[in-house]
């Protein structure tokens, strides 16, 4: 009887060893993979793969702005493989425009994230799911105009359109698209959401613009954008082209692409290249 009880405390000594072990280890492992999936030091932005339309999102540490967010909920499962694991907030979203391959995915990613704040033009468009992002969010949504910026860490962002003060509006909506201008880590991005021909000539005057790093093209890089008055001024070294393939509107237009080879642009497809990222 006491060879008996003498071997199951050996056992039971075995089995608790083990499992304070075992639990080590899933502990340790919990740990190395949290902080290798969750520390963002250096700023980056990522122009997001969700077909025919525009997601982008720009972090570090664990703070996030999305500029957004496509069609439909393709935005959630992109999201989720550059987002912390555990972080379920996005400080600032930035809806240039309410066409539905910009805000219908945004609508989602408020669903879903805790948002601090939505920044957008005000403009007159009829549209379902704009309509209830107006209904429902209407405590998150900030009026935004040329001249308003916000830091963090590395990031700076600044809206250079709409200007304050205009009072007519565009009747064609892609022409209130509001244009971001970002300096992440010292390098110079410029987000022209669908703007075209008519709204690059108004922000010629931001001297600054000239010598841009990463342009994300207007209008799915559409030949009613980026003309070459405007490239020759910005001077892009990379230029970003978001759009689906096969899309319906034949985006991106070769006219475009032709103009970028011919002043010496390296661009980038979502369709072709995927979920694009930068590092600084």
């Amino acid at each position: 009887m006491k060879n008996t009880i003498t071997t199951l405390r050996i056992v039971r000594e075995l089995f608790l060893r083990n499992i304070l072990n075992i639990l080590f280890c899933i502990l340790a492992l919990f740990f190395v993979i949290a902080f290798e999936k969750t520390e963002i030091e250096r700023v980056e932005i990522i122009f997001l793969n969700v077909g025919q339309g525009d997601a982008i999102l720009i972090q570090q540490g664990n703070y996030q702005i999305l500029v957004d967010g496509g069609d439909d909920d393709t935005v959630l499962y992109e999201l989720a493989k550059f987002l912390p694991w555990y972080d379920k907030t996005i400080e600032k979203v930035i809806l240039t425009h309410p066409h539905a391959d910009h805000i219908n995915g945004l609508l989602l990613v408020l669903k879903k994230y805790a948002v601090g704040e939505i920044l957008y033009n005000p403009v007159k468009y009829d549209n379902g799911a704009y309509e209830y992002l107006k209904k429902e969010y209407s405590e998150l949504l900030v009026e935004s105009k040329a001249g308003d910026f916000f830091e963090y860490m590395d990031i700076y962002g600044m809206v250079l359109f709409p200007f304050e003060g205009e009072s007519r509006q565009e009747s064609n909506v892609n022409n209130t698209s509001v244009v971001m201008f970002f300096v992440l880590n010292g390098y110079k991005v410029l987000l022209m959401g669908d703007a075209e021909l008519e709204q690059e000539e108004k922000i010629l005057g931001y001297e600054f613009l000239q010598g841009i790093d990463i342009l994300k093209a207007g209008h799915h890089c559409s030949r009613t954008s980026s003309s070459l008055t405007f490239l020759r001024f910005t001077q892009p070294r990379v230029a970003v082209c978001m759009c689906g393939s096969g899309n319906s509107f034949g985006h991106p237009h070769y006219e475009t692409l032709e103009k970028f080879e011919n002043l010496n642009v390296q661009y980038f497809l979502t369709y072709r290249d995927g979920n694009i990222k930068f590092s600084f």
